[in-house]
């Protein structure tokens, strides 16, 4: 049954929405003024007042729906399309409210229906883009969920790969990661998957990393490189380079420069 992201129900979720809609609303109905009150006369400042209390109706409209939601989907879990429609719902009754308050502070100069369209029409499209952002928000908070349950590996902590805008790109144990390559604006990280030697290009750099590798035991051992220090089984040295030979047959030598070289053997 596909459902809508669990992180719309929690907490956060719920405060979410009722923050980031009703403050994101207000501020395009400031910004472009559409309910033309100038027309009946009333100045700024009563203006003013009046988005304010648009803004309380459906801060008070949100607070209920959401909380409805809320219990409804705690013993009958909604699915994405019934969520869809709630949604469609909650803007149809702050859309009724405020046409209901625009309708009043007017004295009823004009049907009510006229003032329920135009509600419907400029609510509409200002919350259905926060309602949009929030969901593909929580949508990827799931997604990250998801890929850290699917790489659980009680072997072994896991390393948490993070791109340099801080987004989560790849999971692994500790145990399953053998070294990290510098390549330009990217880090390749080469890792064991099902015994064999994969790797995944993050858009990164050594030093954004750096702090991270060192909580969790790969060492620099040269300008382009880190090596799980678990991994490293001899350490070979000829007349011009020196080698870190891994415990898997088909990796690469890791070179070690010779800054890093007294560090790591004091390690090792």
């Amino acid at each position: 049954m596909n459902q809508p992201p669990k992180h719309i129900f929690t907490s956060n979720g719920f405060w979410g929405h009722l923050i980031v809609v009703p403050l994101f609303v207000i501020g395009l109905l400031l910004l472009f003024c559409p309910f033309a009150f100038k027309d009946y006369d009333i100045t700024f400042s009563r203006y003013s007042f009046h988005i304010v209390m648009i803004f309380c109706i459906i801060l008070l409209v949100m607070l209920i729906s959401r909380m409805a939601l809320y219990f409804i989907n705690k013993r009958h879990p909604l699915t994405l399309r019934q969520y869809y429609f709630s949604c469609f719902f909650e803007m149809l009754f702050a859309s009724g409210f405020t046409a209901l308050y625009l309708w009043l502070i007017t004295h009823k100069s004009d049907a009510y229906f006229m003032y329920f369209g135009y509600a419907l029409v400029y609510l509409a499209v200002a919350m259905v883009v926060p309602y949009v952002i929030l969901f593909l928000y929580n949508k990827n908070l799931e997604k990250e969920e998801q890929l850290e349950d699917a790489t659980k590996n009680v072997q072994g902590e896991k390393i948490r790969f993070l791109d340099e805008r801080g987004n989560v790109k790849l999971i692994v144990s500790q145990p399953s990661v053998l070294y990290i390559q510098s390549d330009e604006n990217y880090l390749r990280i080469y890792y064991l998957d099902e015994g064999k030697i994969t790797n995944y290009l993050l858009r990164s750099s050594m030093k954004r990393v750096e702090e991270m590798c060192a909580k969790n035991g790969l060492i620099r051992c040269h300008r382009s490189y880190f090596v799980n220090k678990d991994r490293v089984q001899v350490l070979q040295k000829d007349k011009e380079f020196t080698y870190a030979v891994l415990d898997v047959p088909q990796a690469a030598h890791i070179p070690i420069s010779k800054n890093y070289y007294e560090q790591i053997s004091a390690i090792l």
